[in-house]
Order: structure tokens, then sequence, then C-alpha cells
């Protein structure tokens, strides 16, 4: 038999990471139900229903566990109310509000002591010196990747760092996807629409089979990312800007489309690098534009739809070793931020 019947957790989760889970883990031992109060303010990012949604997923298989938002623009600390009573008044009021009938509440807080005697029931303190997950909310934030090891399976695809290489024909796309993963041990996107095209001629291409190139590539953008999860980056291989350009290049004025376009208002890497056009054309069989004026075209128009995008870029140049080590320093900085 457990000690209590009704327990508590109360937090941020801003965002949950392994000592949260802990600090819960730590309570359903000692409670039969535990309330965690998910509490958020609106100026935080990521937002507190996000965070809501995460520790749902996190405890849907235990009904045991209810997950709580508190959305309410409340005082932080009694420092900031500047009423010690009247701050925990409200905070006590709010926990009533919600919950009924509590036993003890968990923390890993000096504050747990205090706000148990507001509400009237025992307070245990778990690992406050956080000696077993030494990790904190701002850590993951500011540093996801160095952190990755204390982030939840579920929430991982949020801080996943995404970066895209782009580039005209033959200028190394696929060959540095595939160095950078291997260098930062992270997943991959594959180009589809090269695996579309194996059997159709580009000159046989119509508007409806760029849409469907677009659309399965951006699927397997999201599965890799949120579905994944497992290392913290992903290296993706073009993106839909390119489907687009070789749509126009193919089909002229011909080619128009909605969905292509939502697509790319939609995309957000945290990275883009361009491969520049000053390595020589090689015609693996699936190419058709070598002519040196075609792809400057092309990389303009990339450098366009990304600047018209908002999203932010890198030019990588020169041979491939120096198009890899200028990569790996670009990545390394976004991989901190």
């Amino acid at each position: 038999m457990k000690k209590f019947k009704h327990g508590m957790v109360l937090g941020k989760f801003f965002p949950p990471h392994n000592g949260h889970l802990y600090l819960i883990e730590e309570a359903f031992k000692q409670c039969e139900t535990v309330d965690v109060f998910v509490c958020s303010l609106k100026s935080e990012f990521p937002a507190g229903e996000i965070r809501t949604l995460w520790m749902h997923e996190i405890y849907k298989d235990n009904y045991d566990i209810s997950i709580i938002p508190v959305n309410d623009e409340l005082p932080q600390t009694p420092e900031e109310y500047g009423d010690f009573d009247g701050f925990y008044k409200i905070w006590t009021d709010v926990v009533n509000s919600r919950t009924k009938n509590l036993d003890v509440i968990f923390t890993s807080e000096s504050y747990g002591d205090e706000f148990a005697e507001k509400l009237g029931i025992e307070h245990v303190l778990v690992d406050s010196e956080r000696l077993t997950y030494p990790v904190s909310g701002t850590s993951v934030r500011n540093e996801p990747v160095e952190n990755w090891e204390y982030i939840p399976q579920a929430v991982r695809g949020f801080f996943k760092k995404r970066v895209v290489v782009l580039g005209p024909e033959s200028t190394g796309k696929t060959t540095l996807v595939s160095n950078l993963s291997k260098h930062f041990d992270g997943d991959v996107v594959h180009e589809f629409g090269r695996d579309y095209t194996d059997d159709i001629p580009g000159p046989q291409l119509v508007t409806s089979d760029f849409d469907e190139i677009a659309i399965a590539h951006d699927m397997f953008i999201y599965q890799v990312t949120n579905q994944t999860g497992t290392k913290p980056m992903v290296f993706i291989d073009t993106d839909a800007i390119t489907t687009k350009l070789f749509g126009e290049m193919y089909l002229g004025d011909d080619f128009h489309s909605k969905i292509i376009d939502d697509i790319i208002d939609d995309q957000d890497f945290d990275l883009a690098l361009v491969c520049n056009i000053d390595v020589p054309w090689v015609d693996d069989g699936t190419r058709d534009f070598p002519l040196e004026g075609d792809r400057q075209r092309h990389l303009d128009k990339i450098i366009k739809e990304l600047e018209s995008n908002g999203q932010p870029y890198k030019m990588i140049y020169g041979d491939y070793d120096k198009r890899l080590a200028m990569a790996i320093r670009y990545v390394e900085e976004v991989s901190k931020k």
C-alpha cells in the first residue's frame, strides 16, 4: 500500500526534462494518484499549451497521473508580488480550484515547505541538489544539443536542429548531407525527388508530379524530425524550394503550384547551407542543366526564395574538403543556439 492517496507536483516544465520526470515518478511511487500542474505565462516559448501536450503524451498510458494546465498570468515569486501572504493565497486558491483532497506536494525546491503549510498538506523534498539529473529547463532551452540525453523522447522533436542543404545540380549536396550526418551522428532525409524521377525523365514530368514530390519530401522531414527524434540533428537533402525551381525549369510558364508555395511558406529550418557553383558539373545520368548560365540562374533563384521567406542561410564554396569544413563550422554554431 502506498503512503499517500493523492499527491501533486507543480512546475513550469519549461521544457519537460528527465529531472522533472524523476520528480513525478518519485511522487507516484508514494501516491495512488498524482496531479501534475503545468504552469505557464503567455510570454514563454514554447507555450504552455505545447508543454501540456508533451506531458499528456509522456503520461498517456498512466491514468493515475493527471495533467492540469495553469495558464493564468500569476505572480512567480513573493518578491515579485510584494505581499508574501497574498502571493501564497493566490496560488493556494489556484490549486484548490483545480483539485481536491490533496495529501502531499512533491518538489525539489526550497519553497515546498511553505507552500505545503499554506495548503495544509505534507511536503516531500526530492533531490534538491539535482544530483540524479544535473539539468534545468534553462540549460535545455539554451543548449538542447548539449543536454540531449536529458530531453524526453516526446519533446525532442521540438528541439531537434534541422539543417537543409540546397544548391543547383552537381554541387555536392547529397555528399555533404552524408558527411555531415556522419560527423554529427545525425539523422538524414534523402532527396525524394531523385528517387521519384529515376524512371521518369525530367521533360516528361507535369505539375502534379512536382506536387507529389514536395508533399512526400515534406512528410519525410516531419516524420524524421518529430517521430524519430532520437538524434539532436537532422540533415535534409533539398526542400520544396528545390522542387519549385525544377518545376519552373522544366515546365516554364506552365508551372504554377499553390501546394508547393504553401509548403515553402511553412518551412522552418535552423540553417540552410547553399552550395555554390564553383565546382564542375558532372553528368550522372539524371542531370539536365549543364550550362553555366542555367546553374547561376538556379543559384540566384534559390537565394531569392530563401531571403523572401526569411530563412537564414550560409553559402558553401571551394573544393569539397573546404565545403565540408565550412559546413561543419556553421552547423556547430547553430547547434549552440
